[in-house]
């Protein structure tokens, strides 16, 4: 697998994350400079449930799945305030699915 940078519309980016999990999710990490809860927050499944609420109430800035030798890591920045990133194990596979190209 070759090392890529892979730009994402919001649009797709929105669907991207609700089919997510049949792409094995390894690790979840969400960063909100305007909260501490993102700190409060311990499984994969409680990550997405509140990523999934900033995504319903914020506008995404940005998208990208960055392609990694072992996987790679979907990676949305919202608002400027929230950074949301989800190591995945078939990234191939989803740039399949949706048909990504580098940028």
């Amino acid at each position: 697998m070759k090392a890529g940078i892979y730009p994402i519309d919001p649009e797709k980016a929105l669907d991207i994350f609700d089919t997510i999990a049949r792409y094995g999710i390894v690790g979840v990490d969400v960063e909100n400079a305007a909260s501490i809860f993102d700190n409060m927050l311990d499984s994969n499944a409680e990550k997405l449930h509140y990523a999934r609420r900033i995504l319903d109430s914020g506008k995404i800035d940005r998208a990208v799945l960055v392609l990694r030798e072992d996987g790679g890591v979907f990676i949305i920045k919202v608002e400027n305030v929230v950074d949301i990133r989800i190591t995945i194990r078939d990234a191939l596979r989803l740039i399949k699915d949706f048909s990504l190209s580098q940028g």
